[in-house]
């Protein structure tokens, strides 16, 4: 009698704890877990006090159970809505593509300038960047500074060079005009720096034809405090590999050098904009003293973890 009122609930898109467990592949234990800390919550009891699941729940728990197993904790994806948790196994399993794709084929890079080259040195072995062409590269990244000029002079003779080669444009600070002028002209934009799986992405996602437009970001003066790090010891931090199980040696020294970038931005603009030199004036030395701040923060993380780092002064 019990089976049947099982089979009939189920019929009726409820279903019990241990079928849930059974279709999702989780223990009943765990289900039971999760619910008791408000992970997941039936959605109702019988009045023996069973709980039930309907079917959009079941997709759900099964949806956690995948991206608990690629690495999430249940407590920071329990309250994503159903559709935040298929983007993000679908995110996992563009990624698992892609990282299988690396490991098979070796992607060849003509970095053109030197903040393009360091920015992709952080990228996996199965990615080779060069600032010379030895070979067809499969994609050029070019290098966009505070001279849209420069900028447009590289990217006419690369396109003579390799008229069929994708093309990218990298860049952390850079006029709100560029960044518009290369956008309408349906180029390639990376904003840097970012994680080495970020820029793995977007590079192949620019040899697949894709289009990624970065929003535009709109730098430094007498009085801000020396550089602890040059931009070299910032990239060999950024691809070390730290003793405590965290990004955060990544996230800082990324945050150091975007940082940097706006000061030397607001130094820019100084001279581009007298009219608003008091301003960006200000904001430089503010932000230098943010970027002194943290600075000091990696300073101190990295001796605590014993993170290598060259010991020679910024410049």
């Amino acid at each position: 009698m019990e089976q049947n009122k099982t089979d009939l609930a189920q019929e009726e898109g409820q279903f019990e704890v241990g079928a849930v467990a059974r279709m999702v592949g989780l223990s009943p234990n765990t289900l039971r877990t999760w619910e008791r800390r408000r992970f997941i919550k039936a959605a109702h009891r019988t009045a023996s006090g069973r709980r039930r699941y309907t079917q959009s729940q079941v997709e759900q728990i099964a949806l956690l159970r995948k991206l608990t197993e690629a690495g999430d904790s249940i407590g920071s994806i329990a309250e994503m809505p159903i559709e935040g948790l298929r983007k993000r196994v679908l995110e996992f399993q563009t990624r698992s593509t892609e990282h299988s794709a690396n490991q098979t084929k070796l992607v060849r890079i003509l970095a053109v300038g030197p903040k393009a080259l360091l920015w992709t040195s952080i990228l996996p072995e199965s990615f080779q960047a060069s600032s010379e062409a030895r070979e067809t590269p499969d994609i050029v990244i070019c290098e966009l500074g505070s001279d849209i000029n420069s900028c447009r002079q590289d990217l006419a003779v690369i396109r003579h060079e390799h008229p069929n080669v994708p093309l990218a444009v990298i860049y952390d600070y850079a006029p709100r005009g560029a960044i518009s002028e290369l956008s309408k002209k349906g180029i390639f934009l990376i904003n840097a720096p970012c994680s080495a799986e970020l820029m793995a992405h977007y590079i192949h996602a620019a040899i697949a034809g894709s289009s990624h437009q970065s929003a535009a970001n709109a730098q430094r003066s007498d009085k801000s405090p020396d550089r602890l790090f040059s931009e070299e010891q910032l990239a060999l931090i950024a691809r070390s590999n730290p003793s405590i199980k965290c990004e955060c040696p990544h996230h800082i020294s990324a945050l150091v050098a975007s940082l940097v970038s706006f000061e030397k931005y607001c130094q820019h603009c100084e001279i581009e904009s007298p009219e608003d030199a008091e301003l960006h004036t200000h904001l430089g030395n503010e932000i230098a003293k943010a970027r002194g701040i943290v600075e000091k923060a990696l300073l101190y993380l990295c001796t605590k973890d014993n993170i290598p780092y060259s010991t020679e002064p910024a410049s």
